[in-house]
């Protein structure tokens, strides 16, 4: 589950020019992981610039501890910015269904200025696209979602002349899967989901300092319960409360 982030970055360090740009990302293909608890199956994970880095499966969670996934530089008065998008499927196993979809997010963030007219600041954003493919294992078209995550304290700060500034930010959002399903006019079980999760990184300075945001943990858990055990009509019900009396009755006899 999710990791959570104590250690905060502290001191002054002055740091070169360093952006993880377009040109030096490559397309990571992580493949196919299935859920421990035997209900779900991620399929297909994969991400744009590769800085999400290969995934940890425990319980129903999909586990992501980035190393390399930051915006960083000492004078950028233009901005850096990094972004990845990161996407994959969620399958249910017979007789279960999808009913939730939590994300989790941890970052890390360093501001100095040296400058008594400097500014140094960050920004983090982050969007979930859910399409929903499958309702009672039957394809189903045109019923998808876009829902942002929610950063705590702020997804944006920043600093203004002499100063220092670090914390940790947390993100989340619970994404209800069968409330998009309503909204569209559908009902039933969700069965399989795609999902597209872009995160955008910037940071920004204007003097002599540095300016740090760092993404360390995020984390797509999958809430899911047992769809296949439909309640019996009632002349079923009477059915079955009859059979079972006679099994008592032959067991006292």
């Amino acid at each position: 589950m999710k990791m959570m982030i104590r250690n905060q970055l502290t001191g002054l360090v002055a740091v070169a020019v360093m952006s993880l740009g377009a040109s030096s990302a490559q397309a990571a293909f992580y493949g196919t992981y299935m859920d421990p608890t035997g209900t779900v199956s991620y399929v297909d994970v994969q991400d744009v610039n590769g800085l999400f880095g290969a995934p940890v499966v425990s319980l129903n969670s999909l586990d992501f501890t980035p190393l390399s996934y930051e915006a960083q530089c000492s004078v950028c008065p233009s901005g850096v910015t990094t972004d990845d998008i990161l996407s994959f499927e969620i399958d249910a196993v017979p007789g279960q269904q999808i009913t939730e979809l939590g994300i989790n997010e941890a970052l890390d963030f360093t501001l100095q200025s040296f400058s008594p007219t400097g500014f140094a600041s960050y920004l983090v954003q982050a969007n979930v696209t859910v399409d929903i493919y499958e309702v009672n294992q039957v394809s189903v078209n045109n019923i998808s979602a876009v829902v942002p995550v929610t950063f705590t304290p702020t997804n944006a700060d920043g600093i203004f002349g002499f100063g220092q500034s670090s914390g940790i930010i947390d993100g989340a959002t619970t994404i209800d899967l069968q409330a998009i399903l309503t909204g569209a006019g559908g009902s039933g079980e969700v069965t399989r989901v795609g999902i597209t999760f872009d995160n955008t990184l910037q940071v920004f300075h204007d003097g002599a300092g540095q300016a740090r945001l760092r993404k360390r943990d995020t984390d797509f858990v999958s809430i899911t319960i047992n769809g296949g055990n439909p309640v019996p009509e009632p002349g079923t019900a009477l059915l079955l409360g009859l059979g079972l009396a006679g099994l008592a009755a032959r067991r006292e006899n």
